[in-house]
C-alpha cells in the first residue's frame, strides 16, 4: 500500500506538470494575437482621434478664412481696435511673432490652431489659393496619394496664402501619429524610423472666398512666412 500510494502520488504531480504546460503553449499561442488585435485597436482609436480634431479644426478655419476676416485687436477695455486699409475701416489684426499685424494668412493658421485640441506646428498648416471666372469650378490635380491640390486656371501651382474675393482656397493640414504596431502604418502607407512606426494624418479642403471685397483688406501673406 505505501509503495502504491507512492506511484499514484508521482503520477498525479506528472499530470499536473503536464496540465500546467498545455496551459503555458496555449496561452503563448492566444496571447500573441490578442495584444496585436488590442494595440491595433488602440491605434485605431487614437489615429481616428488625430484626423477627427484635424477635421474639426480645418472646417473651422475654411469658415473663417473664406469670410475674409483676422483675428481682432482689443483695446484694454475691451473694445475692438480699428484701422483704415484702402479707404477702408476695418479691425486691425492681432500682432505676430515679430510685431507686425498679422496677415490674413497667419490669422487662419492662429485660428484652426485654436480650434484644434492638439498642437500642431504652424509649419503643417499651408494654405494656397488660386482665382478663376465666375461660375467655374476650381482646377485640381490627383496627387500620388489620391488627394486633390488646387492649382491655378493654367494649371501651375496654386499661389501661397488664402487670396482674394471669390478666389479658391485650400486648407490643408497634416500630424505624424507615432502608432504602437507597424500594421496601422503600413495601412496608412505610413514608414518606420528607428523603433517607432509613423501613420501620416492628412486633411484638406478647397472652398471659395466670399465676394465681399470689404472682408479682404488685410495683407494676404508676408513673403517671409514659413
Amino acid at each position: 500500500m505505501p509503495t502504491e500510494g507512492c506511484l499514484k502520488s508521482r503520477h498525479s504531480r506528472a499530470r499536473k506538470k503536464r496540465g500546467d504546460g498545455q496551459v503555458t503553449v496555449e496561452f503563448a499561442l492566444i496571447c500573441i494575437p490578442f495584444f496585436a488585435i488590442l494595440f491595433a485597436i488602440i491605434d485605431y482609436a487614437q489615429i481616428y482621434f488625430y484626423e477627427n480634431s484635424l477635421q474639426n479644426a480645418m472646417r473651422e478655419a475654411a469658415r473663417f478664412g473664406t469670410a475674409g476676416r483676422v483675428i481682432e485687436q482689443y483695446y484694454p477695455n475691451g473694445s475692438v481696435v480699428y484701422e483704415t486699409n484702402a479707404g477702408v475701416v476695418v479691425p486691425k489684426a492681432i500682432l505676430d511673432s515679430q510685431g507686425r499685424e498679422a496677415s490674413r494668412n497667419e490669422c487662419i493658421r492662429y485660428w484652426f490652431l485654436s480650434n484644434c485640441e492638439f498642437v500642431v506646428p504652424i509649419t503643417n498648416i499651408t494654405i494656397s489659393s488660386a482665382s478663376t471666372l465666375a461660375g467655374v469650378p476650381p482646377t485640381t490635380t490627383t496627387n500620388s496619394v489620391g488627394q486633390l491640390v488646387l492649382l491655378s486656371s493654367d494649371g501651375s501651382p496654386a499661389a501661397k496664402g488664402p487670396g482674394a474675393a471669390n478666389d479658391y482656397m485650400q486648407i490643408t493640414a497634416t500630424m505624424t501619429v507615432n502608432t504602437i504596431t507597424p500594421l496601422m502604418s503600413y495601412l496608412g502607407a505610413g514608414y518606420s524610423h528607428g523603433n517607432s512606426f509613423k501613420y501620416p494624418v492628412k486633411v484638406s479642403a478647397i472652398v471659395k472666398n466670399e465676394p465681399a471685397l470689404l472682408n479682404f483688406s488685410h495683407t494676404n501673406m508676408y513673403s517671409d512666412e514659413p
